[in-house]
This record gives structure tokens, C-alpha cells and sequence, in this order.
């Protein structure tokens, strides 16, 4: 058994740069603000799936957000991630049967 322990980054593959030009005043200031929010986050990680945004903005202020409690918003993160599943299904079956249509055709 090795002994040593693997220096291996295994979270390298959430980190994403998120680069700005910065502008004369944003020099001078030495700063540049960038809003994170649900929208900014979906673009850098690419994300196309409504579901998967949908969670992605409840996870991120879950039961803080003012009109639904941590439970509401997990029940949703739950739901929208049961629809995603079943619509994944719902391809798999149409994809299947387009499939077998072809090899009987």
C-alpha cells in the first residue's frame, strides 16, 4: 500500500475563470465588480438546461429568498430534478423506438 497521498486536484474541474476587461476607472479603483448571480454562474458553466438553472437558483439562496422556506425550496429543487429525470426517460424511450423503427423499416 502507498503511503503517500495523491496531490491530485479533484475539485479542478468546478473551477471555471471568469475574466473582465478592466477599463481605465477600474484600474484606477482597483477593482472590478462582477455579479454572480443565477444567470452569470448558468453562462460560465454553460449550463442550457432550464431544470438545471431552475436548481441551480434555488440551491443557491435556498429558504432565503423571503416568499418560500428552506423546505418549499428543496421540495422544488426535488421536483425540478424528478421532471429532468423524466424527461431524459421520455428520449430514451422516443430514441429507442425511432431505433427499432429504422431496423424494422
Amino acid at each position: 500500500m502507498n503511503s503517500e497521498i495523491e496531490n491530485k486536484d479533484h475539485g479542478a474541474h468546478y473551477r471555471y475563470v471568469y475574466r473582465v476587461k478592466l477599463t481605465e476607472q477600474n484600474i484606477k479603483d482597483g477593482f472590478v465588480d462582477v455579479k454572480l448571480d443565477p444567470f452569470r454562474i448558468s453562462l460560465i458553466y454553460e449550463m442550457s438546461c432550464f431544470a438545471m438553472q431552475t436548481i441551480l437558483k434555488k440551491c443557491l439562496k435556498a429558504g432565503e429568498r423571503g416568499h418560500k422556506d428552506l423546505k418549499q425550496d428543496l421540495l422544488d429543487i426535488i421536483n425540478a430534478a424528478n421532471r429532468k429525470l423524466e424527461m431524459i426517460e421520455e428520449d430514451d424511450v422516443k430514441n429507442n423506438n425511432a431505433l427499432i423503427r429504422e431496423w424494422e423499416g
